[in-house]
Parts: C-alpha cells; sequence; structure tokens
C-alpha cells in the first residue's frame, strides 16, 4: 500500500470504545460502520420468540459489523452488543469506505480482505454447528480462543453452542 492511499483511508478511520452496556448496532437499524476490534469481545444476537441467542462472537483482530446490512444497506437482522466490560475499535463508514474504493488503489483490496474474513467466518460457523457436538465445540472454542473464552459469561457461551447453561456445565465439569 502506497504512503498516500495509506494516509488516505487512515484519514476516514476513526476510534471508538463502548462499555458492556452499550449496543453496538441495533435490531432493524441499517448498518453504517465496518468495525475491526482492537480490545474486548463482541457478541451477535438474533432474536426469535423473545429468546436471544447468540450468533457469533467476534475476538481482537477480526473486522465486525451486521455485514449484510451494511452491504446492501437493509435494516439488521440482528444486534451486536459488548460482552466485555470495555471494547476498542477502528471503524470506518459506509460512505467513507465507497470513498477510499474509488479514489485508491488498496481500497478494493481492503474490501475484499474484510469481505473474505466474514465469510470465512460464516462459513466456519457453519461447519462449526452442523459436524460437531457440544463438547466437541467446547473443546474447539478452548483451543481457538483460551484467554478470551473465560470472559463470556455461560448463558451466552451456551446460547452459541446450541445447547442448555447447565449442559455447558456438565460439559466443563467432565473436562476438568
Amino acid at each position: 500500500m502506497s504512503d498516500d492511499d495509506w494516509n488516505y483511508f487512515r484519514e476516514r478511520l476513526h476510534y471508538t470504545q463502548f462499555q458492556r452496556k452499550d449496543t453496538i448496532t441495533r435490531f432493524g437499524q441499517v448498518e453504517n460502520r465496518l468495525y475491526f476490534l482492537t480490545q474486548g469481545i463482541v457478541r451477535h444476537i438474533v432474536n426469535s420468540k423473545s429468546v436471544e441467542t447468540t450468533l457469533a462472537f467476534s475476538f481482537p483482530g477480526q473486522f465486525f459489523s451486521s455485514y449484510s446490512s451494511f452491504i446492501s444497506r437493509q435494516p439488521s437482522i440482528y444486534e451486536i452488543r459488548p460482552v466485555t466490560s470495555e471494547i476498542g475499535c477502528y471503524y470506518i463508514g459506509y460512505d467513507s469506505l465507497q470513498d477510499v474504493y474509488r479514489n485508491t488503489q488498496c481500497g478494493e483490496k481492503i474490501g475484499r480482505l474484510a469481505a473474505e474474513q466474514q465469510f470465512q467466518k460464516k462459513s466456519s460457523r457453519e461447519i462449526f454447528l452442523l459436524t460437531l457436538n457440544p463438547r466437541e465445540k467446547y473443546l474447539q472454542l478452548l483451543d481457538e480462543q483460551p484467554h478470551l473464552i473465560q470472559q463470556i459469561p455461560l448463558k451466552h457461551l451456551a446460547s452459541y453452542l446450541g445447547i442448555t447453561p447447565e449442559t455447558l456445565s456438565r460439559i466443563r465439569s467432565s473436562i476438568s
């Protein structure tokens, strides 16, 4: 990336922080930001019949947003909230990103990298859900994010794994 392209892109980046009580993206809101997480954990939540289900977690070093809303300009079908007490992230607005695409040589590459990460995350989640039993799912999470998993409340972790908190407690006890 040339210095000019980097400076052009960097001028459009913003840094923000969220607290656990905040909602980053709301149900029905059009997502206007693409985030890059530097600190903390966020969860993506769907709400069906008044029951919240954790669809995904995002960890430091990952892009996150209601990506389908961001690219389609349609209302978000899920909500994004912090899991940890403090979240730090960089973001770029939709219009600013379109501007970067149009006016830099690296813009398309930045967009492609963000899209590839979102696709890989979604694909991995589908395989995770369809091929692993609850114990295997938990062990995989422990293997991939051991220091971060300890920061996620059990009810959110159980929801993500598609099991009850009681089942998760039994799995954790059998591993110890």
